[in-house]
Formats: C-alpha cells, sequence, structure tokens
C-alpha cells in the first residue's frame, strides 16, 4: 500500500515536469521558425522582385514561323526539242550538275544530214541555174568558179544548155537578120530603078513639049505628040508602081525588125521570168537550210543555264522524243538563291517587306552548324490553298544573305529544294509581356459566357 501510495505521488510531478519541459520546447521551437520563415519571405519576395524587374527590360523577339524549300530566284528551265527524234547518246543523269552550253544529249543525226545535203544540193543547181540565165541576158560566158568542186557536174550541164541557147538564139537572130537585108537590097534596087524612071521621064516631058511645039509649027503631026505622052504616061505609071513596091518592101522591112527587136525582148523576158523563179526557189531552199543547219546544230540538246538535272526523261539509247515534248529539266543555281514559305493568314498581317528572318535549314543542325539571316522580300498579293488540308495561306519569298549555312561557303551550301523553317521577325516585347498575355487573353475574355 506503501508503494502504491509512493508511485501515485511521483506521478503527478513527473508529469508536470514534462509538460512544462514541452511548452518550454514549443515556445523555442516556434520563435526559430517565425524568424527563417520571414527571412524566407524576404528573400523570395527579392528574388520575385529582381525577377520582375528583369522581366520588365528584357525584350525578346516576335516571331511568326514558316516553314518552306530553298528555290532559284529563276525559274526552273524546261528543256525541249522542237522536231524530236531518237535518242542516240545520253551524256548525263538526274541530279547532275551542268553547266551552260554543256551537251546533255544527243539524237541520231541520218535523217536531218540528208535532208540538209539535199537542201544544199538544191541550192547549188538553183544557183548554178540562175548564173546561166544571168550570163544569156547579158550575152556574156556563165562564172561558175564559185561552184563547189563536188557540183562542177551541175555547172558544166549549165554551160551546156547556155551555149545551146546561145547558138538557137543567134540562128534565129541570122534569119531575121538575113531578111532585114534582103528587104533593104529591095529598097535600094527599087530606089535606084525610081531615079532612072524619073530620069526617063524628065527626058519624056521635054520630048513631048517639042513634039507639041512641032505640031504647032505643022512640022510634026497629032499622033506622035499622043505618043510621047502615052510613053510618060506608062513611065509615070511604073514609077508610082515602084513606089508602091518600095512601100511594100519597107513595111516588110519594118515588121522585120520589130520580129528582131521581139525575139531579143521575148527571149529576155522569158529568161527574166525563170530567173525570177529560180530565185524565188533559191530564197526558199536558203531559208530551208538554215531550218535544216540549225536543226542539225540543235541534236546536240546543250543546257540553256548551269545548274541540276532533274525528271530526266530519255532514259535509254534509242528512246523516242516527240516533237516539242519536255527532255529534262534544269534547276538554276546561277544568281540570287531565295526562299519560297508559306506564311499563314493569321500571321500575314504583321509581315513586311524588309522585316529580318532567321533560317534554319532542316539538313543541317541548326544547334551545331548555326542559322543563316535573311530579309523578307515579298508577300503574294492573295492566297494559295494547299493541297494537303485545303487551308489558305500566303506565299513569301526571302533573300539569303549566304548561300550556305556557317562560316566555310564551300561545305554546307543551299541547295535548290531543301526545306527551311523561316522565322520572320515581326518586333519584340518584353519577357514579362510574354508571361502575361495569357492572363490578359483570360481577363479579355471572362464573364461573357451566356
Amino acid at each position: 500500500m506503501a508503494q502504491e501510495a509512493l508511485l501515485n505521488n511521483t506521478r503527478p510531478e513527473r508529469g508536470s515536469r514534462q509538460i512544462r519541459h514541452l511548452a518550454q520546447y514549443a515556445i523555442v521551437e516556434e520563435g526559430g521558425t517565425s524568424a527563417v520563415s520571414r527571412a524566407m519571405v524576404i528573400l523570395v519576395s527579392l528574388v520575385l522582385l529582381a525577377f520582375i524587374l528583369w522581366a520588365s527590360f528584357l525584350k525578346i523577339d516576335e516571331v511568326a514561323v514558316t516553314f518552306g524549300s530553298a528555290v532559284p530566284s529563276r525559274s526552273v528551265q524546261v528543256v525541249q526539242h522542237l522536231e524530236g527524234g531518237i535518242v542516240r547518246d545520253i551524256l548525263v543523269e538526274d541530279r547532275a550538275m551542268v553547266s551552260q552550253g554543256q551537251v546533255l544529249l544527243r539524237l541520231d543525226p541520218v535523217q536531218a544530214q540528208a535532208e540538209l545535203e539535199q537542201a544544199v544540193s538544191r541550192r547549188a543547181a538553183l544557183s548554178v541555174r540562175a548564173e546561166r540565165i544571168r550570163a544569156f541576158t547579158e550575152g556574156r560566158e556563165a562564172n561558175f568558179t564559185k561552184t563547189a568542186t563536188k557540183f562542177q557536174g551541175l555547172a558544166s550541164d549549165q554551160s551546156d544548155i547556155l551555149r545551146a541557147n546561145t547558138e538557137r538564139w543567134m540562128s534565129q537572130h541570122a534569119v531575121i537578120d538575113e531578111q532585114i537585108q534582103q528587104k533593104r537590097e529591095e529598097i535600094k534596087a527599087v530606089r535606084q530603078q525610081q531615079h532612072a524612071v524619073r530620069e526617063q521621064l524628065k527626058l519624056l516631058g521635054e520630048e513631048e513639049v517639042i513634039r507639041e511645039d512641032a505640031f504647032k509649027e505643022g512640022v510634026s503631026s497629032k499622033i506622035s505628040v499622043f505618043a510621047a505622052r502615052r510613053q510618060r504616061a506608062a513611065m509615070e505609071s511604073e514609077l508610082s508602081r515602084m513606089q508602091g513596091q518600095e512601100q511594100t518592101a519597107r513595111k516588110a522591112l519594118d515588121e522585120l525588125e520589130k520580129r528582131a527587136i521581139d525575139l531579143d525582148a521575148n527571149l529576155r523576158q522569158d529568161a527574166f521570168n525563170d530567173l525570177g523563179t529560180v530565185t524565188a526557189e533559191l530564197s526558199q531552199v536558203e531559208e530551208a537550210i538554215l531550218r535544216l543547219e540549225d536543226r542539225v546544230k540543235r541534236l546536240e540538246i546543250t543546257a540553256p543555264v548551269k545548274g541540276y538535272v532533274q525528271n530526266l526523261k530519255a532514259k535509254t539509247v534509242g528512246a523516242v522524243i516527240p516533237a516539242g515534248g519536255m527532255v529534262m529539266e534544269i534547276v538554276p543555281v546561277d544568281g540570287e538563291l531565295q526562299v519560297e514559305t508559306k506564311i499563314s493568314t493569321r500571321d500575314v498581317g504583321h509581315l513586311r517587306e524588309g522585316q529580318q528572318v532567321i533560317l534554319k535549314v532542316a539538313t543541317y543542325d541548326f544547334v551545331r552548324y548555326g542559322t543563316v539571316k535573311g530579309l523578307l522580300k515579298q508577300i503574294s498579293a492573295t492566297t494559295y490553298i494547299d493541297e494537303k488540308d485545303a487551308s489558305p495561306y500566303y506565299k513569301g519569298w526571302i533573300v539569303l544573305e549566304k548561300p550556305y549555312v556557317g562560316s566555310q561557303s564551300g561545305e554546307n551550301p543551299i541547295l535548290p529544294g531543301m526545306t527551311v523553317q523561316a522565322d520572320i521577325i515581326t518586333g519584340d516585347k518584353t519577357l514579362l509581356q510574354y508571361l502575361l498575355k495569357p492572363i490578359h487573353v483570360s481577363l479579355a475574355q471572362a464573364f461573357r459566357e451566356r
């Protein structure tokens, strides 16, 4: 009992001491926690204030992110052939780099060469024929010294024709000249006869006067007077006949001289007509030769510009290229390289020509190789429709500051067709504005629902 009483007396005392210790510990702990909390709050507040001040002054770029690809400033050159033909040699392949004027492909020349040689032979034949006609009209020997050696046979034939034509003309002219000479001699003879008759008429007139005087004097008879008159009348009739004969001969002479003139004129006119026909044919043949020579030259299809070959149609020797058909395409590399990008209709209102652009070429990791700067050169006037999702977009063209990525110009070239991310800088704002934008948007749209 005594022990239980003792235990009962000691338990309250121990409990009271523990309570006092706990109270003192709590007071001490509460006092220490309050100081740390205040220090932490002050520190966080200072850090937050410093961050707000820093965020309110730190400027960051606003960009419109677009995607596109590198394209040459010049359009892709489509290589075609006007007449077409059969492929003889293929000297390039797709993605090959070619220089301007480099031979890309050759066509079979057999048909074109045959047509050209035929036209050249036709030109030679017409040329020597034209020279023969000119020589005939000018009355000279033909000059075939400019005729090629292989066409001397044609020249010889035309010389023979010229000789035959000249001889025929001379023969015809000789006949007429002989007739003219005969008529002239006839006229001369008639005139001489007329002169003799006039002399006789003069004498007969004198005789008639004498006989009339004699008759008046009674010396002669009337019959002698009549006889003198008959003789004079007969002689006048003969003179009249001779004058008619002279007129007839003169008319015949005029006709013969006119025939001689007409012969020359007709021959010359026929020659000039032939020359005109030959000259016209020769002009047509010359044009045909120019076309055929151009066609033969174009049997070697050359690159119009320096660039890369793509979409090569002729894959095998012997393939047929249709007239006007496409042979291949050349993507130009000369000139200014630019990026064609798709601009969202949401961003286009903030874009202006001349804005700075940061370009990231997909094939070159921008973290490792860096980016390329550029300028927004042009924005399309209207929208286009994306074939994939039918969404509208604007086209933008960006000029590159350099056609390669990195510091070395020959190491990482930007080639046509490479995909590019183009970040177009539209302005700037502070970091604080960027962070507060969602709050502003939420407040602007809050409390408006029905």
